[in-house]
């Protein structure tokens, strides 16, 4: 059975957007890299701009406007979340389960930045740790990405901004 669970955990990585790190919805590749993620997720990744983007897993610079829809991913990612279903509780399919206990993972570890279950949070491991509900760390870690992101993207502005200024004081000094 354990061999079972290691292939659905593959099986749920395979089918899971790197950004929201929840299954695809509405899955597009970008082609310049082959990569995938829910069309929202790039949508609020990249902001309203019209700036030119990169890719959030390669940093490869990509056309905004040639996204593909994916329909043969949307369609795994249907049969991976059904077998998923049949494979485990509930509890499992949302967050893990936890190897030492076998119980869910619904708790998070701020020390170690983990997930931990109901019993790891009874442990002298965890005992004198800040834990808080798995749900509530997802929304505080993303709100962290994004203000990050947010910086990132205004940095890479600056580059770019610098980088067209040199270029053109070249060109002037070559003329």
């Amino acid at each position: 059975m354990a061999a079972a669970g290691v292939h659905i955990q593959r099986l749920r990585d395979e089918a899971t957007c790197s950004i929201c790190l929840d299954y695809f919805k509405d899955p597009v590749t970008i082609p310049e890299c082959g990569h995938n993620f829910c069309r929202s997720c790039l949508t609020q990744c990249w902001g309203e701009s019209e700036a030119e983007a990169s890719c959030p897993q390669c940093r490869k610079r990509v056309q905004r406007r040639s996204l593909i829809p994916n329909r043969q991913l949307a369609n795994f990612v249907e049969i991976a979340q059904n077998l998923c279903v049949q494979g485990g509780k509930e509890e499992e399919r949302k967050g893990g389960v936890c190897e030492e206990h076998q119980e869910p993972l619904k708790l998070f570890c701020k020390e170690d930045e983990a997930p931990i279950c109901v019993v790891c949070d009874k442990s002298k491991e965890h005992k004198q740790h800040e834990v808080i509900p798995q749900k509530e760390a997802f929304e505080e870690y993303k709100g962290k990405i994004c203000s990050h992101l947010e910086i990132l993207r205004k940095e890479r502005g600056e580059i770019l901004a610098y980088q067209a200024d040199l270029e053109k004081e070249c060109k002037t000094s070559l003329n």
